[in-house]
């Protein structure tokens, strides 16, 4: 739900009933105001709104132009309060008592923590699992990789993966039945079920389990037990996967530029674990998925399928095969520039050898928008001098606070390794006694960057150091405004 209420002349009046709004309606998730005149007293009263404990939205688009330092760190301190990463609310479990928030307890292994309260049933809708509980249990959720477990012991030819692997933890009998999901098109029945197996990995190898019941979109499982675990196909032969029609999902990007918008798109089976690491890989260059329709009929893996669209768009490249990569994997994508949309552009996708169209969508001005207001623009365009004080880079700009204040330089370097550092200036930073002088180390090298290497190492710093980077940047952004004037 995405009200947009973008230039309809709303003013810090209007707040108070907004705040309201927020306060009342737990279904709200995200609000967009820009192209209005709220102001910062506006901004203060909507601030209301969202410490109260019934809101639920999770991005607001302001237009911040002209909000003092006190509603800026205001409107920090409000994500100081979420020390760890939920995933969007249309994530949350669903349950007896309604939306169950979902938590990120360990981004670098996706690893997330629900509490279920009371027994029953609960649902997570954009992932497919489904848990029946006894009673009131805490479950851990880690997304894992086939790569890491399938690998030369087992036969990978005798298999299909036909879901996302997870690695569940919970209180032995404490869950009744697990839905785990799988993207195999069941209608028409061209599949043979008793082809499905879950697949347990466990320290003597991986285990086979027998299932209770195929469902058009999960395997059901009663009183589980719980490993590594996952859905896999039994192949005859190599050549039937071919024959397996799969549930799959277009995905579409875009990143605005002052001359163009790029769009990246991609097309992969209905796997959430795999379009939750193209998500995560986009999100770090500021681009913003926009939500089209599925395909219109079942693919096929190692089919081809061949991207176009009106106004003679070239596509690089405009060839994709639709196969299966792990999370984690480099994905095939097209990708294509537009420098202006017009009245639309419509996009299509064609199966290269049936010549028959699999999806098409229409691509307006009016879907593009920029991502949410609370996170610092990002660099990768080379400022103007209208736009700040001079054409200094961010991390140029800011080199003696960085130096100061930065003190998660391993992660940083992590981030850097293999892209601008060598293996013998990595280990040069590292060698250093304190991380001042590991930063000083750093920004020696950084004489032979080029523009975007530096942005590689703002993204690397503001994600080690979020509050930090965004203090930086106001402060930037209030100098700019100050000479400006």
């Amino acid at each position: 739900m995405l009200p947009r209420l973008v230039s309809c002349g709303l003013t810090s009046r209007c707040c108070q009933v907004l705040a309201s709004v927020l306060s009342d309606t737990p279904t709200l998730m995200e609000l967009d105001l820009q192209q209005n005149d709220v102001g910062s007293r506006g901004v203060i009263l909507l601030c209301k709104g969202l410490k109260h404990p019934r809101c639920q939205l999770k991005l607001l688009w302001l237009d911040q132009n002209h909000l003092n330092k006190a509603v800026s760190v205001e409107l920090r301190d409000l994500k100081k309060d979420q020390p760890t990463e939920p995933l969007r609310s249309d994530d949350h479990f669903w349950g007896p008592t309604g939306p169950v928030a979902t938590r990120m307890i360990d981004q670098d292994k996706n690893l997330y923590r629900v509490h279920f309260p009371v027994a029953g049933s609960y649902h997570w809708p954009n992932i497919g699992l489904h848990f029946t509980v006894r009673g009131a249990v805490t479950i851990e959720i880690e997304f894992c990789t086939w790569s890491k477990f399938l690998d030369k012991s087992v036969s990978q030819h005798n298999w299909m993966v036909a879901g996302p692997l997870f690695d569940i933890k919970a209180e032995p009998g404490a869950v009744v039945v697990v839905h785990l999901p799988h993207f195999v098109d069941l209608q028409g029945d061209h599949v043979d079920i008793s082809t499905f197996q879950v697949a347990h990995f466990k320290d003597e190898g991986m285990l086979l389990e027998k299932l209770t019941r195929v469902e058009p979109s999960s395997i059901v499982l009663e009183e589980p037990s719980f490993s590594p675990m996952g859905v896999l196909l039994r192949m005859i032969h190599a050549a039937a996967l071919r024959f397996i029609p799969i549930i799959s999902t277009v995905l579409l990007y875009h990143h605005p530029d002052p001359k163009e918008v790029t769009f990246h798109l991609y097309l992969i089976p209905s796997d959430c674990s795999i379009q939750k690491a193209i998500d995560d890989e986009e999100k770090k260059f500021q681009f913003v998925r926009l939500h089209k329709p599925p395909p219109v009929a079942p693919l096929y893996m190692g089919s081809r399928y061949i991207v176009s669209g009106s106004k003679n768009l070239e596509m690089i490249p405009e060839e994709l095969e639709h196969c299966y990569r792990n999370p984690g994997e480099s994905q095939l994508f097209s990708e294509f520039y537009i420098d202006h949309l017009g009245s639309g552009i419509r996009l299509e996708m064609k199966d290269k050898k049936e010549e028959i169209v699999v999806w098409k969508a229409l691509l307006k001005q009016g879907d593009l928008r920029p991502t949410a207001t609370l996170v610092p623009p990002d660099l990768r365009a080379s400022p103007s001098r209208a736009a700040v004080p001079d054409t200094l880079h961010f991390v140029d700009r800011y080199r003696e606070q960085l130096v100061a204040r930065v003190t998660l330089v391993d992660p940083v370097l992590d981030k850097l390794h293999g892209h601008m550092l060598s293996e013998g200036q990595y280990e040069s930073v590292r060698a250093e006694a304190t991380k001042p002088d590991k930063m000083r180390k750093l920004f020696s090298f950084s004489r032979s960057w080029d523009w975007a290497c530096k942005n590689r190492f703002y993204q690397a710093l503001r994600e080690a150091h979020p509050y930090f980077t965004v203090e930086l940047w106001e402060k930037w952004g209030s100098m700019g405004n100050q000479e400006a004037s």
